[in-house]
């Protein structure tokens, strides 16, 4: 069942992700707060035009490291708490979308998509 999210951007150009991933514009990618979910495939689709697409998951992320509840449990994330699980203010996002994610859904703001495991 697909979860509706905040998104955010990526971003960090030729930054490393947590599977040492060189981040590029080309390869639909994503970040999730659970190191389980790494290298697993979603579908993103962004709310307000219907545009989807394949992502894989190459980074952890929004804020936390491990809210398996939220990834793997349909529990809402952690981060829309105001506070991530280390008590630093977050933005209450709930992926991060790669460059290539985040042009393919014509994206000009963050915002919310739903996303889903495939």
């Amino acid at each position: 069942m697909a979860m509706t999210v905040y998104a955010t951007r990526e971003g960090l150009l030729g930054q490393k992700t947590a599977t040492n991933y060189v981040i590029d514009e080309h390869v639909p990618f994503v970040a999730l707060p659970s190191n389980a979910a790494l290298r697993l495939w979603v579908q993103v689709t962004n709310q307000a035009n219907g545009k989807s697409i394949r992502a894989l998951v190459l980074d952890i992320g929004p804020w936390n490291v491990s809210d398996n509840s939220y990834v793997f449990g349909g529990a809402r994330p952690q981060a829309e708490s105001g506070r991530d699980m280390r008590g630093r203010e977050t933005n209450r996002a709930g992926i991060d979308l790669g460059e290539a994610v985040w042009k393919a859904l014509d994206l000009h703001d963050n915002g919310n998509v739903s996303w889903e495991f495939i």
